[in-house]
């Protein structure tokens, strides 16, 4: 990742030993509790970040937010305007699957 883009500064996280970049912004939820008293934070969305890291953004998109500022916003909602070009497509016929057994067979009671 760090060949197409310039991810300094960005905080690397740690999962299963190989290190990985969160994409998307880091949005608060129930279970997160901001501590005041943290020294490293987002710039952008104050996520808490570890101490040991130099890093300022957790995330590539506060990353942008601070590098492009209000035209993110504006690049984001032209993209959604884009029109979505819906085509028919046959879907394939699914052939009936064989069970391996109809019924069980038995021994007549005689």
């Amino acid at each position: 990742m760090s060949q197409y883009m310039d991810i300094s500064g960005i905080h690397l996280y740690s999962i299963n030993g190989f290190p990985i970049v969160y994409i998307n912004q880091r949005r608060g939820n129930n279970n997160h509790r901001f501590r005041s008293n943290v020294m490293h934070k987002c710039k952008i969305c104050e996520w808490e970040i570890d101490a040991a890291s130099s890093a300022l953004f957790c995330s590539m998109e506060c990353k942008f937010r601070s590098v492009l500022g209000s035209q993110l916003d504006e690049l984001m909602e032209n993209s959604s305007e884009v029109t979505e070009i819906s085509e028919e497509i046959d879907e394939p016929v699914m052939k009936k699957r064989h069970r391996r057994k109809g019924s069980p067979h038995r021994a007549p009671f005689f």
